[in-house]
């Protein structure tokens, strides 16, 4: 498996991508004129409290990224992504699912995204198209923060660093480390004691 890191996810994505993806999965040219429009009126203004002064920015366009915290961007973004699934259906790699016979190659939610393969020849080749994908698009990969883990027979075995392209690679999973996906702390499984433990804490914080 892999768990691959976006930076600033949300910031990166491209307005003309959103343009795109909305065009290749046939919405509504008015949706489409609709959201192109709103996006040309994004601003900001920047704020400055400097003693017993407000000083303020004139309106900076905001041209590139897109709101957090409010409910059509997500669903823009999730947009943004379906050309990679489909890249990784094409691949037909992963783990198949005994009754279906689907075969499962990611687990994806938002910008959260891990790896599922049956070798590392296999991984090598879904996190190349997850690379380059998102090289196309103009989001980065935080590698330093991705990682890598290896089972055989259902056992954590070491495996050698996931290069990805020349001088560029993702580190193995350090033995007894865990990596937050999705707010839960995962290695051979869901470590459930360190998840009571944490939630235990944030309980008596709160």
């Amino acid at each position: 498996m892999a768990w691959i890191d976006y930076q600033k996810a949300f910031d990166k994505v491209s307005h003309s991508w959103i343009i795109k993806s909305l065009e290749l999965i046939w919405i509504n040219n008015k949706v489409i004129a609709f959201t192109k429009k709103a996006m040309a009126y994004w601003r900001t203004r920047m704020r400055l409290h400097a003693e017993n002064e407000l000083i303020e920015t004139e309106d900076i366009k905001i041209q590139c990224g897109i709101f957090q915290g409010e409910s059509l961007s997500p669903l823009l973004f999730c947009i943004c992504l379906i050309p990679l699934t489909e890249q990784m259906n094409r691949l037909n790699t992963g783990y198949e699912q005994h009754v279906t016979k689907t075969k499962i190659s990611r687990l994806l939610y938002m910008d959260d995204l891990k790896l599922i393969a049956k070798s590392d020849g296999e991984l090598r080749k879904q996190i190349q198209i997850v690379k380059k994908f998102s090289d196309d698009i103009h989001m980065d990969i935080g590698l330093e923060k991705c990682a890598t883990i290896t089972f055989k027979k259902g056992k954590l075995i070491h495996s050698q660093n996931l290069v990805t392209d020349i001088n560029r690679h993702i580190q193995e999973l350090e033995q007894g480390k865990t990596y937050k996906y999705l707010g839960t702390e995962e290695s051979e499984g869901i470590q459930q004691q360190q998840m009571k433990e944490r939630l235990k804490q944030e309980y008596r914080r709160r």
